[in-house]
This record gives structure tokens, C-alpha cells and sequence, in this order.
């Protein structure tokens, strides 16, 4: 059983190419970084990740534990993760009731396929999202990843308003702007005051649970 075990994951380490990246990158570390903690030299895991070298199954698991993560997500595998769904978030303009709170979990969903982070799931109120998030449906938003880049979609608050929030694509320029993704014409671009912050990047949207 041990070598069919171990057979099975050699058979699969090209799978892990790009995942061993993703999950690097995710984890905000370097290639010195992942090297020097699974103790394989800095070459050696760049070979890995760019596919010139397959990976040992002893490596992947040293992979896998350094990143919190298993080594069927490093293969391709899903691994489920349980995300609370947390309150909720206007799809509209920066809205000041029920600042989002931990304490807040209405229920749990088990999501698969997500690289490690701190996840959380906010159900969407208003329409100026909702041609990719209607009303009702689900976010799933990373709080680790709180640094806006163009065109990817976050959830905003400000320091002093009480919890607002809003989920807005981000663009940058000057200046940098909170626009809507709507059918409805009547939603405006933000442009957002100093003590803006990112509560967390959307990386999931689910509309039927």
C-alpha cells in the first residue's frame, strides 16, 4: 500500500508546478524564504516550480506543512476549507449599520480549491455588483489580501465610519476610484476620502448555497 501511495503522488508531482507557486505567493513568501525552511536549496525549488525538477513526496509534505495547506491541494486535489459567512455587505454606497464582526457567523459553508488565507463569506445587499454578485449571493473575500491592485474586486470600509463597508471593484489612477459592476445605470463611481481601507480581496462568488 506504501508504494502505491507513494507512486500516486510521484505520478502526480508535475501537477504541483504552479501550485507550489500559488501557494508561495499566497503565503507572502519568498523562494529563499520556502527554501531555507524545507531545507532544499533556492535552485532546487525554483526547479520545482517552474517544472524543470519533479518533486519528492517527502518535499511535497515539507511544501504542504511549511504552507498550512495538504499535499493533495499542492497535486490538484480539492481540499475543502470552512468559511464562516459573516454578516453582510452593501453592494451600493459605503453603508454605516452592522459593521461586520466575527461574533457575527450566521452559518458555515465547506468551499473547495482555495489557496491559504483568511477567508470569509459576506452576503451581498443592493444591485451595484450584480453582474457578477447579485443580491443574495455570497462573497467569499481573503482578509489577508488587503493591498488593492487594478481591476481585481475588494471589500472597502473606512477607519472612523462605524463598520461601513462596500463591495467595489478597485481602479487605479488618478485618482484612484471604487466603480460599480451593474446593470442598473444609476450606481456611481466612488472616489474614495482619506482612512479608506481594505477589508478583503473577493476571490469567490457563490449564488446558489
Amino acid at each position: 500500500m506504501a508504494m502505491e501511495i507513494t507512486t500516486l503522488a510521484v505520478d502526480h508531482c508535475h501537477m504541483a508546478i504552479l501550485m507550489v507557486r500559488d501557494f508561495r505567493e499566497q503565503a507572502g513568501l519568498t523562494l529563499e524564504d520556502l527554501a531555507g525552511d524545507i531545507e532544499i536549496s533556492v535552485s532546487q525549488l525554483s526547479r520545482i516550480e517552474t517544472g524543470k525538477r519533479e518533486a519528492r513526496l517527502v518535499e511535497l509534505q515539507r511544501i504542504a506543512d511549511r504552507l498550512h495547506t495538504k499535499v493533495g491541494a499542492l497535486i490538484g486535489e480539492p481540499t475543502p476549507i470552512e468559511v464562516p459567512i459573516v454578516s453582510w455587505v452593501s453592494a451600493g454606497l459605503m453603508h454605516s449599520q452592522d459593521p461586520i464582526r466575527n461574533v457575527d457567523v450566521q452559518r458555515k459553508v465547506q468551499i473547495s480549491d482555495l489557496p491559504p488565507g483568511d477567508w470569509m463569506g459576506l452576503e451581498v445587499q443592493g444591485d451595484s455588483m450584480d453582474r457578477i454578485a447579485p443580491p443574495g449571493s455570497i462573497i467569499v473575500i481573503d482578509r489577508k489580501d488587503i493591498r488593492p491592485r487594478d481591476e481585481r474586486f475588494y471589500v472597502f470600509g473606512y477607519d472612523d465610519d462605524g463598520g461601513g463597508t462596500t463591495f467595489k471593484r478597485f481602479r487605479s489612477g488618478n485618482p484612484p476610484r471604487l466603480q460599480p459592476f451593474s446593470t442598473n445605470p444609476d450606481h456611481e463611481t466612488i472616489y474614495p476620502r482619506n482612512g479608506l481601507r481594505v477589508i478583503g480581496r473577493v476571490r469567490r462568488v457563490i449564488t446558489d448555497l
